[in-house]
């Protein structure tokens, strides 16, 4: 089990400061020398900025997405993984998005 924050601010001009800070914690757990599965839980969160009228207001709408995904090596050169993934902005009605990818790595 592993996890990351990272915080970023740009100077935008006329705007401000626009701030934003992004975590994500995953656990990943081998069933099988073989067989792997792992879920990772993703958050970026925005700050506000100056809209030009002397309004603060969100920069853009905070994100929440959670990925799951099964991965099997079948030599210690090949290995294949599927992942599927759900996003859902949290602070403003959207469309929530869904992803299913497939990945095959090879080592030389």
């Amino acid at each position: 089990m592993w996890a990351e924050v990272y915080e970023a601010r740009f100077e935008v001009p006329t705007v401000g400061d626009a701030d934003t800070l992004a975590y994500y914690v995953e656990a990943k757990y081998k069933f099988s020398p073989q067989f792997f599965g792992a879920i990772r839980w993703n958050q970026q969160l925005f700050g506000t900025v100056n809209d030009g009228y002397g309004n603060n207001v969100r920069w853009s709408p905070d994100l929440a997405r959670i990925d799951l995904a099964a991965g099997y090596r079948f030599t210690s050169h090949i290995q294949l993984k599927v992942q599927y993934s759900f996003q859902h902005e949290t602070t403003a009605p959207g469309n929530d998005n869904h992803l299913v990818a497939a990945q095959l790595t090879t080592r030389f």
